[in-house]
């Protein structure tokens, strides 16, 4: 037990880890002139996109005008870099001896918007709110 729950610790380092250099990559962008969007399709017929520091809709869309179009008119000098073009590197923890299997498998109820916070804290041993942090 004791490996699985220190499987699940590393885990939640490296996600923090890399969504802390996720947010360097884009601040160090930004500060170079560019704008990081997100978004994108949010149904079949509508779209929208929103500055990824300020959360602020950029644009937003249906049929009548396609996402490509409006973010071409939005950019003509191509400034704008869409956050999933960043690559994001995906978790991935020193393993202390768990099958891999097993540590997907953790990986999986860690990442579940339907675990809550305090079951994976009282797991690990950590307060709440370092887990919130690192999820």
């Amino acid at each position: 037990m004791d490996l699985v729950r220190e499987y699940v610790r590393r885990y939640l380092v490296a996600q923090r880890e890399a969504d802390l250099s996720l947010a360097d990559a884009a601040d160090k962008l930004k500060a170079d002139g560019h704008r990081i969007i997100d978004g994108g399709q949010t149904s079949q017929t509508t779209w929208k996109y929103t500055d990824w520091h300020t959360g602020e809709v950029i644009a937003s869309g249906d049929a009548g005008m396609s996402d490509d179009e409006a973010l071409d008119a939005l950019d003509p000098d191509g400034m704008f870099i869409h956050i999933d073009n960043l690559a994001p590197q995906r978790a991935r923890p020193d393993n202390p001896g768990i099958p891999h299997s097993l540590a997907g498998a953790l990986e999986d109820w860690v990442d579940l918007l339907t675990t809550p916070d305090e079951d994976i804290a009282r797991f690990v041993g950590w307060p709440v709110t370092d887990v919130a942090a690192a999820r």
